[in-house]
């Protein structure tokens, strides 16, 4: 005898269901329970881990996840085996099946049904809407045959599941039944059976109020029933309903068949033809026109992996539900981004979520903007006009009429269309639909400026962490989980760009015997690296050789020549002084490569708005481009650049120190663009913030090839700043390529400016012995080269080393002689910070009264200089409140440290500022005044937030210990 068939019942259709022989599967969890909703949502296909993985977590999951989705199979094969029916679940390639027969799974005998009653071909429309099979079938057999198919459902689709994946799903099925059932009410009243179907129609539209085909066949159903006042009232309920939700009219079908009942049309009462296109949004049940009505649907399928852009998605989403109260209007959104930022997927996965707010159609053309020959509008809107049904015969030969046929085709209807790769506004002007119920998708590498009323969104790069899902989805998951580290560097060459992660997520999935680190490796080479990226018919490179080839000559020599800069972004002004232009036609070409997203227009640190910078590849492209047409421009034109910044840093610099010893162009010569216009103290320093990685690639590149003066100048322009900053490490490294330019020049006065530079770099880093050796050295070349200024300057300096040496005799020694020296009579910042610090050598002597002599003078030489010098100023009221204090003078200390912390906050100079508010609030804690010295050392911790400075331990003692006494 042979073995016995377990009866084996499933079910998707209503609650999860699993039973055999008449028990039902004892599952075991909620997660064995999801992986049977996904086997059972594809039967008799291979579905993926990746699809398992999205089913039971809708974040991507842990990083165990695909081996929880392995336990969970084999939980879910243990229970149907112990049921009795083993071997249901298979594994295949990539994922598993499930083997059921129709009778087995109510979804496939659901499906069957459908497919016999529409007949063979309505049923190769799985999802053709209402009405389609009525004139394909007899209307009893349509009947009966979708009376067995609803006989199949227990109610809403996986109740009781969660999770959004399965609740698409779930979505997704309830709107078929929906979609049969009104199929099998159309053809119910085909058959005069209207006084039956009443009350199932008012139960339908009550769970589908927005459905105005619902709405139609009640108000037929009622009429014909000879209720005509209610049919009456459930078009104004419906009507009101619409305006109050959506902000829209009834579609015309409905307004028609609402017409018909208020003039007693006889066509309403008689049993009406069958629709050959879904009458959902088309001419009333009854109505003539019905059979002139087609409902395009032209969107192309989806990406099954789309990933991410979940923000960018809910606002697009909200977008297309924004409607125009007017009907005047439709919704436009521009959807801008580089070349291979996923702009058209972003734009399918989108329309297709949205589909149901547009039951009149979705329509979608290529326009061909970037790339091949831009369609022409009058061809795309003959193409549409076919789309929706009009005769060729019938679509004039002129646009403009074209366009107004178009207008008056979509008039009253709520249709989306989707345009693809527009070049400029007026390419899509002439597309775009009058009716306020209708929306317009817009993919472009341009903003579309001129796109008036548009709603526009920035398609950029993915996020690493996007990014790394998508690559996860792409290729086999154990091997991403097995190499993260080679996983994170291809991620990192590919730089967020869809297009390459996908295109290198591609090789490696068809490819068995690489590993990610191979491919990691076959990217690591700049200069082959968008080889690559190549696969097929899809190429990053060709991606960006479409921008590239459709920009004017001045804008493709931009794009090339502005690669040869190595630095992070550029300005107007950099960008005027590398291209050797005038400022406003610099701006004109950095505008035009950020509208075309060539370039990317991001703020600085400090806020300011007019920066651009290269996203990698596109980079990589752009000196692709310069070697092959451009390659004897670059390096003059990034030699212009390094010798613009050493002219605006010395700009910048004397604005915050008019007293800054030495220019630093070597000789004077215009800077095409001009420099920047700093406005005060402020706007220099936000410059230099925002700057500072170029200034340390400027000083780079000026290294490179021949020696030049400008490196050892541009370094020493950046001392006052980088001093500020206290970026130890940036002056040392500057200055170390400085000095070895000056040594190759034989330059004496450069030498002594660097090995100053690096002194001052490790008294901050607290390297006192290298800081005394440097500055020897640069006393010694300053007096070699003979410049009195450099001579005094680092007198000076040797001073201070020896004063946090604590060598404080030899401290005001230096100090005193540089004071001595002529040269510093007409510079009288810098006297006073030389007095004042020789000054602050004799209070380390505790020899106060010579101490307050030195400030005394300092301060009369600041009082007679002709104009403000703050950072000195600020010193100097730091010094003068520590010598108050220790003469016993305490509330003129207190002032004096309040006034310097004021100006150092006002100078950026955080670590100084905090310093001088530590010493208040000592003062005041020896005074027995603990809430100002609260008060002082929490402004003092707020001025430190984010740096490095060990001072930050030590108010928080203080701070601790304050309340703990108090």
């Amino acid at each position: 005898m042979g073995t016995r068939q377990a009866d084996v019942r499933m079910g998707v259709l209503g609650p999860l269901r699993a039973e055999i022989d008449g028990r039902e599967v004892a599952l075991g969890g909620p997660r064995v329970a999801k992986v049977l909703a996904a086997l059972l949502l594809d039967p008799g296909r291979t579905v993926p881990m990746d699809r398992l993985v999205d089913v039971m977590w809708d974040d991507g999951g842990p990083a165990t996840a695909v081996r929880q989705v392995q336990d969970a199979v084999s939980g879910l094969r243990r229970a149907l085996a112990d049921a009795g029916a083993p071997g249901l679940v298979v594994t295949r390639h990539g994922g598993y099946q499930l083997r059921l027969a129709a009778h087995q799974l109510d979804l496939l005998a659901f499906e069957q049904a459908r497919r016999e009653a529409l007949g063979a071909e309505a049923g190769a429309a799985s999802d053709a809407p209402a009405g389609a099979a009525s004139g394909a079938a007899d209307p009893e057999l349509v009947v009966s045959g979708l009376r067995r198919a609803l006989a199949c459902w227990r109610g809403p689709a996986l109740a009781g599941l969660t999770g959004a994946t399965l609740r698409t799903e779930a979505e997704r099925l309830d709107a078929l039944r929906v979609a049969v059932q009104k199929q099998c009410l159309e053809a119910e009243l085909v058959l005069g059976r209207h006084q039956e179907v009443v009350a199932e129609l008012a139960a339908l539209h009550a769970g589908q109020p927005l459905d105005e085909r619902v709405a139609e066949l009640r108000l037929l159903a009622l009429y014909r029933s000879g209720r005509r006042g209610e049919a009456l009232e459930v078009y104004r309920q419906v009507r009101r309903r619409l305006a109050d939700e959506l902000g829209v009219d009834p579609a015309p079908a409905l307004r028609r068949t609402h017409q018909g009942i208020l003039a007693a049309d006889p066509a309403l009462a008689a049993a009406p033809t069958p629709a050959r296109a879904a009458p959902a949004s088309g001419a009333g049940a009854g109505g003539a026109a019905a059979a002139d009505v087609v409902i395009p649907r032209q969107l192309r399928p989806g990406l099954r992996d789309f990933t991410g852009r979940q923000v960018l998605v809910a606002r697009l989403r909200e977008a297309l539900a924004d409607r125009d109260e007017n009907g005047g209007a439709a919704t436009v959104a521009v959807l801008a981004g580089p070349g291979g930022a996923g702009k058209t997927s972003l734009a399918l996965h989108v329309a297709h979520q949205a589909v149901d707010r547009f039951p009149d159609g979705q329509l979608q053309a290529d326009l061909h903007g970037f790339g091949g020959t831009p369609a022409e509008p009058g061809e795309v809107l003959a193409r549409f006009l076919r789309g929706l049904g009009i005769p060729q015969r019938r679509i004039p030969q002129d646009v403009e009429e074209r366009e107004s046929l178009f207008q008056t085709t979509l008039a009253g209807r709520r249709i989306l269309l989707l345009l693809d790769n527009a070049r400029d506004a007026a390419q899509v002007r002439p597309l775009l639909p009058a009716s306020g119920g209708c929306a317009v998708l817009v993919t472009s590498r341009s903003t579309l400026p001129g796109l008036d009323g548009a709603r526009r969104f920035s398609v950029g790069v993915l996020p690493e962490d996007e990014a790394a899902r998508l690559f996860g989805r792409i290729v086999d998951s154990p091997s991403v989980e097995a190499e993260p580290e080679a996983v994170a560097e291809v991620l990192r060459l590919c730089a967020g760009l869809p297009l390459a992660i996908r295109i290198a997520a591609s090789r490696l999935a068809c490819q068995p015997g690489w590993k990610v680190a191979t491919l990691a490796a076959r990217l690591r080479g700049q200069d082959h690296r968008l080889d690559e990226l190549h696969v097929e018919d899809r190429a990053v490179r060709g991606c960006f050789a479409v921008g590239y080839e459709a920009l004017e000559p001045a804008a493709a020599r931009a794009f090339a020549v502005m690669s040869a800069w190595s630095g992070p972004d550029f300005t107007p002004e950099s960008a005027a002084a590398m291209l050797r232009t005038s400022l406003s036609e610099a701006r004109r070409l950095l505008e035009a490569l950020a509208c075309t997203h060539l370039l990317e227009a991001r703020r600085g640190e400090s806020g300011s708005a007019e920066r651009y910078t290269f996203h990698d590849l596109v980079r990589v492209y752009a000196q692709e481009c310069a070697r092959e047409s451009f390659e004897a421009e670059c390096a003059p034109a990034a030699e212009r650049l390094a010798a613009w910044y050493a002219h605006a840093t010395d700009h910048a610099s004397n604005l915050l120190h008019r007293e800054h010893t030495l220019l630093c162009a070597t000789e004077p010569r215009p800077c095409p663009g001009g420099l920047p216009d700093f406005t005060d103290r402020g706007s220099a320093l936000a410059w230099y913030q925002d700057e500072r990685a170029n200034l340390t690639e400027a000083v780079l590149l000026s290294a490179q090839g021949e020696p030049t003066p400008v490196t050892w100048r541009l370094a020493s322009a950046m001392h006052i700043f980088a001093v500020q900053s206290g970026n130890w490490r940036s002056i040392r490294s500057v200055n170390l390529i400085g000095l070895a330019s000056a040594r190759r020049l034989g330059d004496r006065l450069g030498q002594a400016w660097m090995l100053l530079g690096l002194s001052i770099s490790y008294i901050g880093m607290g390297d006192l012995v290298l800081a005394e050796r440097r500055a020897l050295e640069a006393l010694e070349q300053a007096d070699l080269s003979g410049d009195r200024n450099a001579h005094t300057t680092t007198m000076s300096h040797v001073g201070l080393v020896m004063h946090h040496l604590g060598r404080y005799e030899e401290a005001a020694h230096w100090h005193g002689l540089a004071v001595a020296d002529g040269r510093m009579a007409d510079k009288p910042g810098f006297h006073a910070a030389t007095l004042n610090n020789r000054g602050y050598a004799f209070h380390a002597l505790k020899r106060y009264a010579e101490a307050a002599e030195c400030y005394d003078a300092a301060l009369a030489v600041l009082q007679s200089a002709p104009e403000p010098v703050p950072y000195v100023e600020a010193g100097l009221l730091d010094s003068l409140g520590q010598t108050r204090l220790r003469l016993g003078r305490t509330e003129e200390a207190a002032l004096a440290f309040r006034q310097s912390a004021t100006l150092r906050a006002e100078l950026r100079d955080a670590d100084g500022q905090a310093a001088t508010l530590d010493r208040l609030g000592d003062l005041h804690a020896t005074a027995g005044r603990p809430d100002a010295a609260h008060a002082a050392w929490t402004e003092a911790l707020t001025a430190l937030h984010g740096r490095d400075n060990p001072l930050t331990a030590s108010l928080e003692t203080k701070l601790a210990d304050l309340g703990a006494r108090y």
